[in-house]
């Protein structure tokens, strides 16, 4: 760190542990290397991160440190994609990206190194990406590369590729180095990682049918599987997943779809993706629950259930 900032910006630069730490909340002291930079008579804090944070989480804290110690406060990084920098840099936030950029506004100091590998625009999180992220967690991989993933899942390798890119492009805490590979780690506790990750995943439910006969399809998904996961009471009719592949297979927009009003024989969700948890013939607990409608979520039965599955197979 010293040596790189004193041979970029070519000024002695004196570096030492931040000494008023034990002030702040331990919320920072957890995630932060502290350190008291002092150049040209001016005092500052660099902030490093413990491990890899999502952006929106470093620029909480950053703001949250200048106010807590006074002083400005930059971040240093060992890596940063294109999109957090741009971010950072219209943001005014300073930082250091370890032997390719320096940005200290405060001291009017703004140094480009190497250029960063651009990251395509993801507006979404794709099916796949999701299903790598659920499965990680159940799993709680640790050193995975995209080779191991692709077979784990039984996909090719540029698919997984792409599944990275998105991951690190939408700053899901969850990648790092090793070597010259990336790497998918589930470090923490499962329900720690759910809530980080939630925000960012998408209603697996592409469409759904509801069919005039009970077809009696192998995987039970919604309400249903809900059920079998808890003692939640099922609906009158059954509720079943389908992928795309298997949408077609089955013709089902061929068979009779129940009249509006009519009661009902089944009801089908075509699903994004499918994850085949614990071979029990149900669509896996965390996509239930992102596929549960408002209306379901706020009746108080469903949530107790979802709170027993989560518990009971997830936690």
């Amino acid at each position: 760190m010293k040596e790189y900032l004193e041979k970029c910006l070519r000024r002695k630069i004196e570096i030492t542990e931040f000494e008023k730490k034990k002030s702040l909340p331990l919320l920072y002291a957890g995630l932060y290397h502290l350190y008291s930079v002092k150049m040209d008579g001016i005092q500052w804090l660099m902030a490093e991160p413990k491990e890899k944070l999502g952006l929106a989480s470093m620029r909480k804290n950053q703001r949250q440190l200048e106010k807590l110690t006074g002083l400005n406060c930059a971040l240093y990084l060992k890596n940063l994609n294109s999109y957090s920098k741009d971010v950072m840099l219209n943001e005014g936030i300073p930082f250091v990206v370890e032997g390719k950029q320096i940005y200290l506004p405060f001291t009017g100091v703004l140094l480009a190194g190497e250029t960063d590998r651009t990251l395509a625009p993801i507006r979404q999180i794709s099916y796949l990406t999701q299903k790598i992220l659920l499965v990680a967690l159940y799993e709680k991989w640790e050193d995975m590369t995209v080779t191991k993933v692709a077979e784990r899942l039984g996909v090719t390798k540029m698919s997984v590729s792409r599944c990275f890119d998105e991951t690190e492009y939408l700053e899901i805490p969850v990648l790092a180095m090793k070597g010259k590979s990336r790497v998918i780690c589930m470090n923490g506790e499962p329900k720690e990682l759910w809530e980080e990750i939630q925000p960012i995943l998408r209603n697996p439910v592409i469409a759904i049918y509801e069919m005039a006969e009970d077809l009696k399809i192998e995987v039970k998904a919604g309400i249903s599987a809900l059920c079998e996961y808890s003692m939640l009471e099922d609906n009158s009719f059954p509720t079943y997943a389908i992928t795309k592949k298997e949408l077609q297979k089955l013709q089902i927009k061929k068979k009779q779809l129940v009249p509006k009003g009519e009661e009902k024989g089944c009801v089908i969700q075509e699903i994004g993706y499918y994850i085949n948890f614990q071979n029990r013939n149900l669509v896996d607990p965390l996509t239930v629950l992102l596929s549960l409608t408002n209306e379901e979520k706020t009746d108080d039965r469903v949530s107790l259930s979802v709170d027993e599955m989560l518990k009971e197979y997830v936690w």
